[in-house]
């Protein structure tokens, strides 16, 4: 009996590599650090807003190739460090630095170490969410299971995501300020946004990285580059599997925008003059202006320009508006402002004269200390006029750090409001009582963190304000990435937001997150709108916990 040749082939208990798996921890870096910088330019100075939809995908693919926790964090510490460096490239918008008494040759460089220092520490953020995504036994698909692997990736990533730019990166531990959220790259999709009215801004990046986490899932079962994902509970086929993921969220999408479109019409509909003020009297449109002075931060710091010189300014572009309320931003009254003569005697008589009411940032002292604060100036004189600010800015206002601070010359440090004065800060939510209706006010920042909005809705407030002094940074990106946090603290809470800010960009907005008006930044002038005061209460507004 004769038999045929024996047939063999190699077998391996452990799969072949894949393709970005096989190459070294060296390569991953720079490429994670690559693909950050891409999805930077998906913030609102850049607005190129596709790229968040599929700019984390590549980060959730090299997480699938690295070998080790360390690695992991290292790479999405790379990836997040690229994103920041990007969308925060306003900071260089800091020099000159010459009001600080700094040589240019010295200010650029203090200006990128800033840039540098605070992009690395945003990147803790996303090197935070990389560890953790590294090291959850994590599941293909929607559905969880008793058994390791336990948590589904479509779930699990998008929460992780939330934990950490939504709870962590808000928190008042975390001294960044988040004016760059993968969100607010969405500013100008009105209708995709209006979801913000049922979980704020944080479910719009919730629905941004399921989409990210799908494609992600794809690629790796399409492409071979690293650890494939398994374990789905729904009985699918590998193939069929992450191309059914696509498609659920696909249709999320859709709905939203559908539902958002809907929504936009509606409010469209209820915010019509003649619609609203049957429905409610006290809805009635009321004529706003917001005055831009475009006063430069070395005028204001070297006193190139004179405090007469400024309040006359001021009074000159207030003088017969023809509106009801009318808007100044932060920082406008000062000591030398409160003086007899100066503006705020100008602004009361203005007020007395023209039957209209006033809202002005102003620095005033209390108990031997500073506030950053806005004043209401009504004819009628009510109890609460006065806004005192309630989250303050690192080193601006802050020192948090006092070793650094420590380690500056001294004829730069005592130059820095931190050291000028001491701040202090509210430890309540108070509203400014204006004729028209209850105003919710926020100064600077403050514009950035949903909780101390949503506080201020709930308590009452039935319009918003923010007043602002962007002169710091110059005519930098700054200015619409602020601007694109407004639009979503209007949205959450269904609320007109007026954004006044000293060197623009100054903005009306309408509840369903439409810019009605808008100034150029630089410029000085007036910018003149219309508002409504409103009362009904949004979903998001109304979840306390959040």
């Amino acid at each position: 009996m004769q038999s045929g040749p024996l047939m063999m082939e190699d077998a391996s208990l452990t799969p072949r590599p894949g393709m970005l798996e096989a190459t070294g921890f060296g390569a991953k870096l720079p490429l994670a650090f690559l693909f950050g910088s891409i999805l930077g330019l998906s913030s609102a100075g850049f607005d190129q807003s596709w790229i968040a939809w599929i700019g984390v995908a590549p980060l959730l693919v090299i997480l699938r190739t690295v070998n080790g926790m360390k690695e992991a964090a290292f790479v999405g510490l790379a990836f997040g460090l690229g994103y920041h460096l990007v969308a925060t490239s306003w900071f260089l918008g800091l020099f000159p630095l010459r009001w600080l008494g700094v040589e240019d040759w010295l200010g650029v460089q203090l200006t990128v170490l800033v840039w540098i220092f605070e992009s690395l520490h945003e990147a803790l953020l996303i090197g935070g969410f990389a560890f953790l995504v590294f090291c959850l036994p994590l599941r293909s698909g929607f559905l969880p299971h008793y058994k390791r692997p336990f948590f589904p990736y479509m779930w699990a990533v998008p929460l992780i995501w939330i934990y950490c730019h939504w709870v962590v990166g808000t928190s008042e531990l975390f001294l960044a300020v988040p004016v760059d959220q993968l969100a607010y790259s969405q500013s100008q999709h009105t209708g995709f946004i209006q979801i913000a009215r049922i979980g704020g801004s944080a479910l719009v990046d919730f629905i941004l990285i399921l989409f990210n986490a799908a494609l992600a899932e794809l690629v790796l079962d399409l492409v071979h580059l690293g650890r494939r994902l398994d374990g789905r509970m729904d009985k699918l086929r590998q193939r069929v599997g992450p191309l059914f993921d696509v498609a659920v969220v696909s249709l999320v999408i859709i709905i939203c925008n559908v539902w958002g479109g809907a929504e936009v019409k509606r409010i469209a509909r209820e915010t019509r003059p003649e619609v609203a003020i049957i429905e409610d009297p006290q809805t009635q449109a009321v004529p706003i202006a917001v005055v831009q002075g475009n006063i430069s931060i070395e005028e204001d710091r070297l006193k190139t320009t004179s405090a007469k010189a400024i309040s006359d300014r001021y009074a000159e572009l207030s003088n017969s508006l023809g509106t009801s309320l009318m808007v100044l931003p932060e920082g406008v009254i000062n000591p030398v402002q409160l003086a007899p003569g100066y503006l705020v005697s100008r602004l009361k008589e203005i007020s007395l004269r023209e039957k209209k009411e006033i809202v002005v940032g102003s620095v005033e002292s209390i108990k031997k200390a500073h506030v950053n604060a806005a004043r209401l100036i009504s004819p009628a004189n009510p109890p609460n006029n006065l806004y005192v600010k309630r989250r303050l800015v690192p080193i601006g206002e802050l020192a948090p750090l006092k070793a650094i601070e420590d380690t500056l010359p001294t004829d730069i440090k005592k130059r820095l409001p931190s050291e000028q004065m001491k701040f202090l800060t509210s430890k309540s939510t108070e509203l400014l009582q204006c004729l028209w209706g209850p105003m919710g006010v926020s100064i600077c920042s403050e514009i950035v963190y949903p909780r101390l909005i949503s506080r201020e809705v709930r308590k009452g407030a039935t319009i918003l304000l923010n007043l602002s002094n962007l002169a710091w940074f110059h005519n930098s990106a700054l200015n619409k990435q602020v601007l694109a946090a407004a639009v979503f603290r209007a949205v959450e809470n269904g609320r007109y937001l007026v954004l006044s800010t000293n060197t623009g960009i100054s903005a009306v907005i309408d509840p369903a997150g439409i810019v009605t008006a808008v100034s150029y930044p630089g410029k000085r002038g007036v910018l003149i709108g219309t508002v409504q005061f409103l009362y009904k209460k949004t979903p998001f507004s109304k979840m306390w916990w959040l």
